[in-house]
């Protein structure tokens, strides 16, 4: 017979109770523990993170599901801890100690392994350039690169690079699958640069690739950042978000004859970073 683990526990109470109290037995805990108000203050807290100008309490609580009274409370609580502000108009922003966890020196950008996989799959099956691109602090930011071997290098896209979204495959994938807000937040102030007669000009034309390639969950960049260079890009999901996007790109005077086997291997590394 197998040994079994025993747990035991003493009743609380008087002195006499616990004199009388007998050792229990009980089985070992068989789930992991979830404190349901430290849960619902974390997605709280994550909500109002995503959000670009703050949200009330009412929003909030339509948005995390949960009751008025439960969701005032885990808000002044969230306030008094300074994990969140109540500015005027009555919404809620990060506070000076959420913004302390975001500025800490010990966090940096971590890519998730699977990801790193694909991205190199992807890379040694089209023998060209590949990009992982991700949400960093509220940036578009390339997390990491491969080049495959008869790769083009297009010149300043490097890991760190921010800035070109509008004309980069990459960025205009996780543009188009963000929230309203998050986007605005980018695009409202955004410099709409030609690098190429193909580069999109205005926020009308990015609105309608954005459109597009929620259609079709697939962006061809035919020319837009280098005349020369064509660019694929689909997004990767997790738990039904857009969390990061792969991207491949090839030189003009193959791209064409090559087209459906890059759309089938990014397609394909795309599936084996969301399993």
């Amino acid at each position: 017979m197998a040994n079994k683990v025993k747990y035991f526990f003493v009743a609380s109470g008087t002195d006499e109770a616990m004199n009388a109290a007998s050792m229990s037995e009980v089985e070992p805990p068989r789930q992991r523990q979830v404190i349901q108000s430290v849960a619902r203050a974390s997605r709280i807290l994550l909500a109002v993170a995503r959000s670009a100008h703050g949200l009330t309490a009412t929003e909030v609580a339509a948005g995390v599901g949960l009751a008025m009274p439960t969701a005032y409370h885990l808000l002044a609580t969230l306030e008094e801890e300074k994990l969140l502000s109540k500015e005027s108009g009555k919404r809620y922003t990060l506070g000076p100690s959420a913004i302390d966890i975001a500025n800490s020196p010990g966090l940096r950008v971590r890519v998730d392994a699977k990801h790193r996989q694909a991205l190199r799959r992807l890379a040694e099956t089209t023998r060209e350039t590949a990009y992982l691109t991700g949400w960093f602090r509220g940036e578009i930011r390339i997390l990491a690169t491969v080049e495959g071997s008869q790769a083009v290098r297009v010149a300043g896209l490097e890991v760190g690079f921010t800035g070109d979204v509008h004309a980069r495959a990459s960025g205009k994938v996780l543009l188009a699958f963000a929230e309203e807000e998050q986007r605005s937040s980018i695009l409202d102030n955004h410099e709409y640069t030609r690098f190429t007669p193909m580069t999109v000009s205005d926020r009308a034309g990015l609105e309608a690739q954005m459109a597009e390639i929620r259609r079709t969950g697939i962006l061809y960049d035919r020319g837009e950042y280098r005349e020369d260079v064509r660019s694929l890009s689909a997004p990767i999901r997790s738990d039904g978000r857009v969390v990061a996007a792969l991207a491949v790109t090839v030189p003009s005077s193959r791209y064409e004859r090559t087209e459906p086997a890059l759309v089938e291997a990014l397609l394909s590394a795309v599936t084996f970073a969301q399993q």
